[in-house]
């Protein structure tokens, strides 16, 4: 982990808001160990909200290693009892693919402004799943480095820079890196020039209604299904507690971000989502490489 002292957007001055849990899970699948305490930050400038210290290179690896795998559904379903495999396959399930993609079509071919894309690149999108027909016309590729089988229809990209994508898309990935600024400066170096990128994140809050009533009933069900873990996450720190997201964005920190990693924005907006994980506005950026 790796303590900051700065934004890690906009490097402007952070406050400490809360003491943060990090989850049962995340602490036993990262670090081998019980769960303890994190801060929780909001940058003074573009209003980011994050856990601090951060997750490095190392942390990230070892904590999603087969994600969404067999040993990994069963290690988290030890301290998580609703995270069943239905759960756990209805998350990345083709009916929630194609959900995503007809709420997301409609928003790039407004935003695009009449520029053609042949040629689709989800990176850091696991299987490609995203950008398998999301546009008419248009070739999907998948950069991602699991390794991971693509999707049918999609091919793989072995090198993202090489596949000079008219739009790179990177989809509910910024909200589990330590340093979002690494990956979009990445993408952006990937992009021809006058290529397109598509930035979207989970748009949530750590102190919503909607977040801290189901935390709450995620920390009962947590105390009595497993009482081994009741002495942890009865304490106030389990409300903010600190998951597989580990950063909060909002409209404004990600269009901040895409600009302080020299991209010109185009358009950015939010809409509300819904599945089976849970509800949440999604906050998306269009932006060019200039």
């Amino acid at each position: 982990m790796i303590e900051v002292t700065n934004c890690v957007i906009c490097e402007k001055p952070i406050t400490r808001l809360k003491k943060a849990l990090v989850a049962p899970f995340v602490a036993a699948r990262t670090w081998n160990r019980k769960p303890f305490c994190v801060d929780l930050v909001k940058c003074e400038g573009c209003g980011f909200m994050f856990y601090n210290p951060r997750l490095d290179d190392d942390d990230l690896r070892n904590l999603y290693r087969g994600y969404r795998s067999e040993e990994f559904q069963k290690m988290r379903f030890a301290t998580e009892p609703w995270y069943t495999p239905s759960f756990n396959y209805e998350i990345a399930s083709p009916e929630s693919y194609r959900e995503r993609r007809e709420l997301l079509a409609p928003i790039l071919k407004k935003n695009l402004g009449g520029r053609p894309v042949k040629r689709i690149l989800e990176y850091g999108g696991d299987r490609g799943d995203l950008a398998a027909g999301l546009l008419e016309g248009a070739d999907a590729f998948s950069y991602d480095i699991s390794g991971t089988a693509v999707a049918p229809g999609v091919t793989a990209a072995p090198d993202a820079a090489a596949c000079r994508a008219d739009l790179i898309l990177n989809s509910n990935v910024l909200e589990h890196v330590g340093f979002p600024r690494v990956l979009v400066t990445e993408i952006l170096k990937a992009a021809p020039v006058g290529g397109l990128i598509f930035l979207e994140v989970t748009a949530e809050l750590p102190f919503g209604a909607y977040r801290l009533t189901r935390r709450i009933a995620q920390i009962g069900i947590m105390a009595l299904a497993r009482p081994r873990m009741a002495r942890y996450v009865l304490r106030p720190a389990a409300l903010y507690m600190m998951h597989m997201h580990i950063n909060y964005f909002s409209e404004k920190s990600l269009k901040v971000l895409m600009q302080c990693c020299g991209g010109e924005v185009l358009a950015t907006g939010t809409y509300p989502f819904g599945s089976r994980a849970g509800k949440a506005d999604m906050a998306w950026c269009i932006a060019r490489k200039i």
